[in-house]
């Protein structure tokens, strides 16, 4: 995955690492992102196709260090 597909941290602003994809509808999947540098697990609904958005899922969870 190139680096400008890569989201920033919410936490600390530091690019993500793609952890897991998971297909949610036929048009959508849930992309899962983990920070290395804080542990913060982001995820976002991303439409696929010529009109693709990434939608940020507000269930964030806690860093690996804070659970």
């Amino acid at each position: 995955m190139d680096r400008a597909r890569r989201p920033s941290c919410t936490v600390c602003g530091d690019r993500m690492a793609l952890a897991r994809i998971a297909p949610i509808e036929r048009i959508h999947e849930l992309r899962t992102f983990e920070c290395a540098k804080c542990g913060q697990v982001d995820r976002y609904a991303v439409k696929s196709g010529s009109d693709a958005y990434w939608l940020l899922m507000r269930e964030t969870l806690l860093p690996a260090a804070e659970r």
